[in-house]
């Protein structure tokens, strides 16, 4: 219930739709809801203090046997290097504890179907699947994960990040805004099987699509 309240009160209503739809449909209809957020990217001259930490920072290249640990099928990681997606990973003796990943031109949803480009181009990248183990999201992994990328984004002339996130994840929502981000738009997906039907206050304001040929192209900038 303290999930529901802090969506709101039009988002708790869509999740507790998308939920009874999904279970109902077993899985055939679903109703997904973005927001759209933006924020700088910190100097990377800045640095993060901290104690010593056994916890190593590195990026995982395609191959490397540490992606075996990513919680999504072989195929999607394989399509994420295709785009030229980095994934940068926060290691604990040969444990994958958190990663997070992002890609500097469009990026191909893997959720639904869309197309999504950070703007302005060549000043912003799109960041997506931040993830930290639930046993390390009270210490400092995510901060030093997201201080790690700040710096290598902004040393290769990156200043904002673009993302999208749940309407049904509020504890994501909050703690990218106490990063400095700010929303700057949304759009909410109802998929149907194969039919999928989109919608937004902005650009392309609706859309319809029966397969993977077709889906809309959106531009978030801050």
């Amino acid at each position: 219930m303290s999930t529901l309240k802090h969506m709101g009160r039009g988002n708790g209503v869509l999740y507790l739709m998308s939920r009874a739809l999904w279970l109902s449909s077993r899985g055939w209809i679903r109703i997904v809801k973005y927001y759209f957020i933006a924020q700088p990217i910190a100097n990377g001259s800045t640095h993060c203090h901290g104690k010593k930490s056994a916890i190593e920072i590195r990026e995982l290249r395609s191959g490397d046997p540490l992606l075996s640990q990513v919680r999504h099928l072989g195929e999607i990681v394989t399509q994420r290097f295709r785009q030229g997606a980095t994934c940068l990973a926060a290691i604990r003796e040969d444990e994958l504890v958190g990663f997070l990943w992002w890609v500097p031109g469009p990026y191909e949803e893997d959720e639904v179907r869309c197309l999504f480009i950070p703007c302005p181009v060549g000043l912003a990248v799109w960041d997506f699947d931040v993830y930290v183990h639930p046993e390390y999201r009270l210490g400092t992994t995510f901060s030093r994960l997201w201080h790690e990328a700040s710096k290598r984004l902004y040393e290769n002339g990156f200043r904002f990040t673009c993302s999208r996130i749940s309407a049904f994840n509020p504890s994501s929502l909050a703690a990218h805004r106490r990063l400095g981000a700010k929303i700057v738009g949304s759009r909410t997906f109802v998929c149907l099987g194969p039919l999928q039907l989109s919608w937004s206050g902005q650009g392309p304001w609706l859309h319809c699509s029966i397969s993977s040929r077709s889906r809309p192209t959106v531009r978030v900038s801050p």
